[in-house]
């Protein structure tokens, strides 16, 4: 059975239209799983009543920030990192216009640096196999989608702000589906280990 820091930290990753749904229930929760409920309403300035007849949808709907930008937020690479990645890739560049496939250096950029940036960002889940599972499935989509589309400006030079913008775009639902699973692989915990333990009585 989950302890109460283990249902701390459960609560504390919802949303408040997620924690409305398990106030909802909380007649059927383990006394651990209601002190740490009730301490994660207190430490947000939560109204229970209140929160306890809002819709949950209408909760979730407030604008939130880009799982993107939550992620990566305050995550800088130093200027040695910099340096020696710039220096990598120019080394990589000349490497493939040597071999004659320039063409193929931004796709095989994006094919790792989305990759990259993603097990970054949720390096708190590395312990998990589906997320490595997920992060395999991102690569190989993306050398399905250059093999069969290419790289539509061969080796004519791509303004780098048009590079970053085609990676966060396709971060965006690839961080927003690794956030969900992962809320969804949480929620699924709490719920076989704070319900289970104390079941409802029978009429």
């Amino acid at each position: 059975m989950a302890n109460r820091a283990e249902f701390a930290d459960t609560y504390a990753a919802m949303t408040e239209g997620e924690l409305a749904r398990v106030l909802r229930g909380r007649r059927y929760l383990v006394p651990e799983a209601l002190a740490a409920l009730d301490a994660e309403i207190q430490r947000r300035s939560l109204d229970a009543e209140q929160l306890r007849k809002q819709k949950p949808r209408s909760l979730e709907k407030r604008r939130r920030p880009f799982e993107v930008e939550k992620r990566l937020k305050g995550k800088r690479l130093r200027r040695p990192g910099m340096v020696a990645l710039i220096i990598l890739s120019i080394f990589f560049a000349l490497s493939l216009e040597h071999f004659g496939i320039l063409q193929f250096y931004w796709p095989i950029v994006i094919t790792i640096a989305v990759p990259v940036f993603t097990v970054w960002g949720f390096w708190d889940l590395r312990g998990r196999f589906w997320f490595w599972l997920t992060v395999a499935l991102v690569v190989i989509s993306n050398v399905v989608l250059f093999g069969l589309i290419g790289w539509p400006w061969g080796t004519h030079w791509v303004p780098g702000r048009s590079i970053a913008g085609f990676c966060i775009l396709e971060s965006i639902p690839i961080f927003a589906l690794i956030a969900r699973l992962d809320k969804r692989m949480d929620w699924d915990r709490a719920g076989r280990d704070a319900p289970a333990a104390s079941e409802p009585p029978s009429s």
